[in-house]
């Protein structure tokens, strides 16, 4: 369920700074099953707009897609934020990550060191 909240909280933060592109790449290199939780899950923390664009882009796919993780999404989004001093989006959506998500994060090489130092506030 965690990831629900890890891909509401990124989305949400992509569309208050009006970053609808890295939106729509989030979106797509997130599982299909992640995002049909995200839309369906009764009290999501998503505006209309998002669970509108999220279920458009789901109709858009392909059956025979892999599953993909979120943790795999998250290096991009995070380094591209880091890099436009984003920091406190940065943290909104760690925050959000659970244990094995942090250790996950952790342990990816893509990660910008300045997003791996703040990994260490939200371990357990």
């Amino acid at each position: 369920m965690s990831s629900v909240y890890v891909m509401a909280e990124t989305l949400r933060q992509l569309f208050d700074a009006g970053q609808y592109r890295v939106a729509d790449w989030f979106i797509d290199h997130c599982g299909r099953h992640q995002l049909e939780e995200l839309v369906e899950t009764p009290g999501a923390p998503i505006t209309l707009r998002i669970d509108y664009v999220v279920k458009k882009r789901l109709q858009r796919r392909t059956g025979g897609e892999l599953a993909a993780d979120i943790v795999d999404a998250l290096p991009y989004v995070l380094n591209m934020w880091c890099r436009e001093g984003r920091r406190s989006a940065v943290r909104q959506v760690l925050c959000e990550l659970d244990g094995l998500e942090i250790d996950a994060l952790a342990r990816r090489s893509d990660l910008d060191p300045e997003v791996a130092s703040m990994l260490y506030e939200f371990r357990i």
